[in-house]
């Protein structure tokens, strides 16, 4: 009878402990609402969307590539496209090559716009697509 007070004791000890870690590791999982007036973002003020832009975008959801070819240009590298072999050969300062597909799919959509020297600087339908697009990974 002993044992059986025993082992019954050490599995409810076991079942409150479990539940225990369960919600403090539900309460550190869940993020705080996100309020529109308080965002965090590390970009340069200039490269934040003005909220000027209006219409239905032509992507509702970028690729992973596309997403990481918009998130340089909003941090302010300039953006050139090179065949996949050359994408990983040295750029000149603050400059950031992506593939030519990639490049050449957000310029046609208006996300991305020449800047005159063969490279490409963000539009600010480029900044809205980042805050309201989805990503496919």
């Amino acid at each position: 009878m002993l044992v059986f007070l025993a082992l019954m004791g050490l599995l409810g000890f076991a079942w409150v402990r479990m539940n225990r870690s369960k919600a403090e590791l539900s309460q550190t999982l869940t993020a705080p609402p996100q309020d529109s007036a308080y965002n965090i973002s590390y970009a340069p003020p200039e490269f934040e969307w003005s909220g000027t832009t209006t219409g239905a975008l032509p992507l509702k959801i970028l690729t992973y590539k596309q997403y990481e070819c918009l998130e340089d240009a909003r941090y302010g590298f300039r953006i050139v496209g090179v065949p996949p072999s050359d994408r990983k050969q040295p750029q000149p300062h603050k400059t950031r090559a992506h593939g030519v597909k990639t490049v050449a799919s957000l310029h046609k959509h208006g996300f991305l716009d020449a800047d005159g020297s063969g490279g490409y600087v963000i539009t600010d339908h480029g900044l809205n697509a980042l805050e309201v697009c989805n990503v496919r990974y």
